[in-house]
This record gives structure tokens, C-alpha cells and sequence, in this order.
């Protein structure tokens, strides 16, 4: 079966780029552009894996997260999250929330399918 992985940024270029590399890879992937697009997605679709943006107009990628950890059908679900380089996580906001990886931007596109197939145990030992 075909692992099937949520993209969620609000640059279509990131999404696009990140998609690219992931199909390429044999992934299914599902776009999203924001998070209450993606909170629909994951209502209609079985998803494996989410990679969400921090910085997003609307709903954050750590408020989006938070509702993915409080659904009982997404709550053991990997999340990758994407952040700029000098971006620090809050405190209070670490503690609230479970993200399996943050990646920071730039990312290497190496370490993302990756960091894919490690928290879809994917990799061949």
C-alpha cells in the first residue's frame, strides 16, 4: 500500500516543490493551502503522514497540530513541521503539542524523503 502524506503550506512553490520530490518517491500526496483546508482533507481522506508549515495565514501550523493530536483518527499520525531557520519554538507551545520532526527552511529535499520514510519506518536497515 501507498503511503499517502498531507503537504500543508501556504506557498504553492513550496508545495509544489515538496510534492515533486515525494511522488517521485511513490508517494501519494494531498495539498492543502491552509489549515482549515487541511482539517478538511484529513476529514476525507486517510492520510499516513503530515507536513505542515508554521507560518500561515488563519491557523498556524502549531494550532493545526493541536487539532490533529486532539482527533482520535489522526492523534498517532507522524507530523513533520517545516520552520524558518531562526525561529524558535515557544515554551508553552512545545509542551501543548506532538510533532514527530521539525524541519527547518531551507530544507534539503534529501533529508525530507528521508525523514518520511524514517517515521513511516520505511527504510531499509
Amino acid at each position: 500500500m501507498t503511503p499517502t502524506v498531507l503537504v500543508v503550506d501556504d506557498d504553492p512553490g513550496i508545495r509544489i516543490a515538496i510534492k515533486l520530490k515525494l511522488k517521485s518517491q511513490g508517494f501519494n500526496i494531498l495539498e492543502a493551502g491552509d489549515g482549515e483546508e487541511a482539517l478538511s482533507v484529513l476529514s476525507d481522506a486517510e492520510v499516513d503522514l503530515s507536513i505542515l508549515d508554521v507560518g500561515m495565514p488563519g491557523m498556524d501550523g502549531y494550532t493545526l497540530c493541536e487539532h490533529i493530536n486532539q482527533d482520535e483518527r489522526t492523534e498517532d499520525m507522524p507530523v513533520i513541521i517545516l520552520t524558518a531557520q531562526d525561529a524558535r519554538i515557544p515554551e508553552e507551545v512545545a509542551e501543548r503539542i506532538r510533532v514527530s520532526r521539525f524541519l527547518m527552511k531551507p530544507f534539503s529535499p534529501r533529508e525530507l524523503v528521508q525523514t518520511v520514510c524514517e517515521l513511516l519506518d520505511m527504510l531499509d536497515d
